[in-house]
């Protein structure tokens, strides 16, 4: 399999078997988004999709952010979907992987804490927000 240098996106339920290559595949019912890695592997990676990791943007082009670090497949990759594009950064090594894990760990948690503080008062507050 070649190197994947433009990604178009896909909205789905679930995603298909198996992944089309140069398909950012989103699952809003799943909160997560698949596509094939672009180094040319041929591995699935899927990203979980929340305020405190990553986001799709879709304005015609598909963007992902932040970067995908795929420290857990063989290839390292290490890159940017940017408007359909994919943009390369260097590899991390062992010794930059685990802090960026436990950085990615602790924004999910900072983000837990942030959204359940204040108890059933706050979350009704901010529902009602939310639809005026």
């Amino acid at each position: 399999m070649s190197r994947i240098h433009r990604y178009t996106a896909r909205f789905v339920e679930s995603f298909p078997t198996p992944m089309e290559s140069g398909v950012v595949y989103v699952s809003t019912m799943y909160s997560t988004a698949g596509h094939i890695c672009p180094c040319g592997c041929g591995l699935e990676v899927v990203t979980k999709l929340s305020p405190a990791r990553w986001r799709v943007i879709f304005d015609g082009e598909v963007s992902l952010s932040p970067s995908v670090a795929a420290t857990g497949l063989p290839c390292n990759s290490h890159y940017f979907i940017t408007r359909g594009q994919v943009d390369w950064y260097r590899k991390l090594d062992a010794g930059k992987a685990a802090p960026a894990r436990e950085a990615d760990r602790q924004a999910v948690e900072d983000h837990r804490v942030a959204t359940t503080q204040g108890g059933w008062m706050r979350r009704l507050w901010r529902r009602f927000r939310s639809i005026s």
